[in-house]
């Protein structure tokens, strides 16, 4: 039997919302080497990233709040002391991307780094207005209105207008890039061959390794050429999102291409 079209973007969204709230929390390796080690932790389908190199461990997103416990159990099963994270770096500061930084600046001491363009939003608790992509997200957000978490103040903001930073600073191999295409103080973290890309792009529902537009953007095209760009970085092959994935290079550069044709 054929649903109606309503009905279809309906059971979507609630097999969406069934598939985040109801997936088993993980803690993938994603690189164990003689030069790093890095961590996948995936609690309802936000994913949080350690890095640990030189002695120094570093953190990017911080996921949901509410969640907080089970980030921390994560860890602690894959032998990492919260205690001993240096920083925590935000892709940007969306609910499920900021959502328990508060938490961990204040139990353990964790600097908090973000783009200065979302400053606004964390003083506001996340509370902002998101633009969704198709009709599916439109009833999706509809679920996500009036979600807020702790407000806080970031211990060192990056500008969108500072250039690129070197993550020597904190011990570790790699580089902040200040990058808009997803918010104004989106910030995109590339470690070794590793790109970190918060929601510039998401793996799908059902195929999590397989790019897919995310469900909130405000400028589809700006997203676009972000994309681009991190694209023709040398050394990427990996690309890590802040929701399913991870995808090869070549993946997201077939995601693209589609995109560009459409």
């Amino acid at each position: 039997m054929k649903l109606p079209n309503g009905l279809k973007r309906l059971v979507i969204v609630a097999l969406v919302m069934a598939f985040l709230g109801c997936s088993e929390d993980q803690a993938v390796v994603i690189e164990d080497s003689s030069d790093r080690r890095i961590v996948r932790f995936d609690v309802a389908s936000a994913n949080v990233y350690v890095v640990e190199e030189n002695g120094h461990r570093l953190m990017i997103d911080a996921g949901n709040p509410g969640d907080e416990a089970r980030y921390e159990a994560l860890m602690r099963r894959s032998g990492i002391d919260p205690a001993t994270i240096n920083v925590a770096i935000l892709t940007h500061g969306h609910i499920d991307h900021a959502g328990t930084a508060a938490f961990f600046q204040e139990r353990y001491g964790i600097q908090i780094i973000g783009g200065t363009g979302d400053q606004p939003m964390i003083e506001a608790a996340g509370d902002v207005d998101l633009c969704p992509t198709s009709i599916t997200a439109q009833l999706l957000h509809m679920t996500l209105k009036g979600k807020q978490y702790p407000a806080f103040q970031l211990d060192r903001g990056i500008s969108a207008n500072g250039g690129v930073v070197d993550l020597a600073e904190f011990g570790v191999t790699g580089k902040i890039i200040p990058h808009s295409g997803h918010t104004p103080g989106s910030m995109v973290i590339t470690i070794g061959s590793h790109a970190f890309v918060g929601d510039l792009i998401r793996g799908g529902v059902l195929q999590p390794e397989v790019p897919a537009t995310h469900f909130f953007m405000c400028n589809l095209e700006e997203n676009r050429r972000r994309i681009a760009e991190i694209l023709a970085l040398d050394g990427i092959q990996y690309w890590h999102p802040g929701h399913f994935g991870p995808f090869p290079r070549s993946a997201v550069g077939q995601y693209l291409t589609q995109q560009l044709g459409d």
